[in-house]
């Protein structure tokens, strides 16, 4: 059995733990002689007397602790058969987002072709079609906001929806648009990650248009609309200190009908990279994400952070590295949808091919250099209780240039696992002092990519 022993940190001494089967999904806080006791159980199941007394042992077999553990996932690479294509349409965008990774809008233009579009489309619809799968899918996404480079996104969701497979075709957005670019994406759209990151006083400061004025009229203006026409989006909010974040997910549960929603953290604000958190941004952002779960949770919405799944039991934190044709303007294959270009800082190792004269070339051994990469990193986690649910986290956030880079556990590990316990603790009180989850989310392949803005 898969057991972690986590200390709860808000405890006034070490004794309090919580006793943790991710693989099983149990956990119940106890102290450290319990603690004991469960790992000498699970190590001599074949005589439990000597080790607890009957209350004990009925608790444990009642609450189903100990029984076996279901199979960990597993998964074997194979071939790279890739049946989504993302598009990395554009490096402009209208606003100017005081966190933006890309610093869109800054560069000259780029603007993927409709042609490098067309091969993307063709490469993953034959495979698609070769697996014997229903449909194949089409993402647009950023860089820049992917709706600056208007007609080439209609001309490659026309010419998907050509093809003698049927596409699903989705977008992620800053969501301004003219009501008649709201008006075609509602008709002929099939999905929508939104980037929105509250009520207009924190949408205006972190996201402003270019010219600096509040971009939130128009936000809420498509909000409305979209969900006049009842169509499916989520919402991806970035938090940054001062954290508001629990009036901003107060404010989208009242006034929007989004379902959904993922909140990642931006730290020490800067356009063009990601920079680590000094012990007090970590813990405001801890507060304010578990403020705003609560906020979520009784407004009947989901609020999710990617570093921190409880209940989800996995090997690969995203499958954006391992099975999704994304293409950049320069035609280059990424890993990762914020390679946008080459002056990304982890560009040099994220590059797995080119889209040559409509032909895609994978350059499998710079994939299988990555993967590999990965695999280092996620053979560091094995004594974190994360480990399956966080899986080595995503590696953009994680990783940095340089030999060992690769290697480094810095503030987003500490977040994550600090949620994680949070969570766990909130499960067990839920569940009257013993967390019991139905069934762990398997993924025996790579889970879906966490929206990214």
């Amino acid at each position: 059995m898969d057991i972690r022993i986590i200390p709860v940190t808000s405890a006034p001494d070490l004794n309090t733990v919580i006793i943790y089967r991710p693989l099983a999904g149990r956990a119940f806080v106890g102290n450290r002689a319990m603690a004991r006791l469960v790992q000498a159980l699970t190590d001599d199941m074949t005589d439990p007397k000597p080790h607890a007394g009957p209350d004990i042992l009925e608790f444990l077999f009642s609450s189903g602790f100990l029984d076996p553990d279901p199979p960990p996932p597993m998964w074997t690479r194979s071939d790279f058969n890739p049946t989504t294509a993302v598009l990395l349409l554009t490096n402009q965008c209208q606003l100017r987002c005081t966190y933006c990774y890309a610093a869109a809008g800054e560069a000259p233009r780029q603007e993927l072709t409709p042609e490098l579009g067309y091969a993307a489309i063709d490469y993953v619809c034959e495979r698609a079609m070769a697996a014997g799968l229903p449909e194949f899918e089409v993402s647009f996404h950023g860089g820049g906001e992917p709706t600056y480079a208007w007609h080439v996104l209609q001309q490659c969701t026309d010419y998907a929806r050509q093809k003698p497979l049927k596409a699903k075709v989705t977008l992620t957005s800053n969501g301004v648009w003219s009501e008649a670019q709201c008006a075609w994406i509602a008709a002929n759209l099939d999905g929508l990650s939104l980037s929105v990151d509250g009520a207009p006083p924190t949408q205006d400061r972190q996201r402003p248009l270019r010219t600096g004025r509040g971009s939130s009229p128009y936000v809420l203006r498509t909000i409305a609309a979209l969900d006049r026409h009842a169509f499916p989006y989520g919402i991806r909010l970035t938090a940054t200190a001062p954290w508001t974040l629990a009036d901003d997910v107060r404010f989208l549960c009242a006034e929007t009908g989004c379902q959904s929603m993922q909140v990642e953290p931006a730290f020490n604000i800067k356009r063009g990279g990601h920079t680590e958190p000094d012990t007090a941004e970590i813990e405001g952002f801890v507060a304010a994400f578990l403020d705003a779960f609560e906020i979520a949770q009784q407004a009947g919405r989901r609020l999710l952070y990617s570093g921190a799944r409880v209940g989800l039991a996995t090997t690969i934190f995203c499958s954006a590295p391992y099975n999704a044709l994304i293409v950049n303007a320069n035609g280059d294959l990424v890993a990762c949808y914020e390679v946008a270009s080459d002056a990304h800082p982890l560009a040099k190792m994220s590059v797995i091919g080119r889209v040559v004269e409509g032909q895609v070339v994978i350059d499998h051994a710079a994939r299988d250099h990555l993967h590999r990469l990965i695999d280092e990193r996620r053979a560091t986690c094995t004594d974190c209780f994360c480990y399956w649910s966080c899986a080595g986290d995503c590696y953009p956030r994680t990783f940095e240039p340089g030999e060992a880079g690769h290697l480094q556990h810095k503030g987003r590990c500490t977040i994550n696992r600090q949620i994680t316990e949070k969570l766990l603790l909130r499960r067990i009180a839920d569940g009257g002092g013993v967390w019991r989850a139905p069934d762990v989310s398997r993924q025996d392949g790579p889970c879906r990519p966490p929206a990214q803005d």
